[in-house]
């Protein structure tokens, strides 16, 4: 068997008719198949190598991280100085109240920690989402999701979901007290970037409940990013 026969034997695939290139190398926006023949890359690794492919800034970091040290231990527990110095510069450029980073792999499983945080912090089950959200295909991430094409295969799901109508603010009475969090993208990605209205994230923010009752908001935007932003 050659390589591609290989791969579609021994490696799971997510789609019935994946692209089957054969990469050889990366460099800049192309991929380069085995033959040689040159592919733009729309995709950059789904946004992990947005700098381009192979950008030498990071490849001499990497090389000299590897020099030092890889993964050591469990999140939390060394004191670690890339890890250290990424969350100072993100949170020298956020709000003073957000002054917390916790890393993770992947944008389902920051789902799932902030919907496990909010619940363990308000005591309480009840998530609001939004129809047409897209928001991972882990369990509790599928579980908020907007989307019945997404999410049929796999019930039953998490319990206590409410969903809304993505920017029409006479639903948001339906936050009540009963609510731990509302998990909202601030621009709907799969449903066609969509950008809610100022006057509603400001009417999710003040409202009464949302504000005396510690009911958080988790915006999240795995999908959806508007720009890059210069952080030094």
């Amino acid at each position: 068997m050659n390589e591609r026969d290989i791969f579609l034997r021994h490696v799971g695939q997510t789609s019935q008719n994946p692209l089957l290139l054969h990469i050889d190398r990366a460099e800049g926006i192309y991929l380069y198949d085995v033959n040689g023949r040159r592919y733009i890359d729309l995709c950059s690794g789904v946004s992990v190598s947005n700098l381009g492919h192979r950008h030498p800034v990071v490849v001499k970091a990497v090389k000299e991280q590897i020099d030092r040290y890889m993964h050591l231990m469990v999140y939390g527990e060394f004191v670690e100085s890339p890890q250290v110095q990424y969350a100072k510069l993100l949170i020298d450029n956020l709000p003073h109240n957000l002054n917390s980073v916790y890393f993770v792999n992947s944008g389902s499983e920051a789902i799932e920690g902030a919907m496990k945080l909010a619940k363990r912090y308000t005591g309480r089950h009840e998530i609001i989402s939004f129809w047409n959200a897209y928001h991972g295909s882990t369990q509790g991430a599928l579980s908020i999701m907007g989307d019945l094409d997404f999410t049929r295969a796999f019930r039953p799901l998490l319990p206590d979901i409410r969903r809304l109508d993505f920017g029409v603010e006479e639903q948001l009475d339906q936050i009540t007290e009963n609510t731990a969090a509302v998990v909202i993208e601030p621009i709907q990605s799969e449903a066609g970037v969509l950008i809610p209205s100022k006057q509603y994230m400001k009417a999710l923010r003040h409202l009464h409940f949302v504000q005396h009752l510690d009911i958080l908001q988790l915006l999240e935007g795995i999908l959806c990013r508007r720009r890059l932003v210069k952080l030094h």
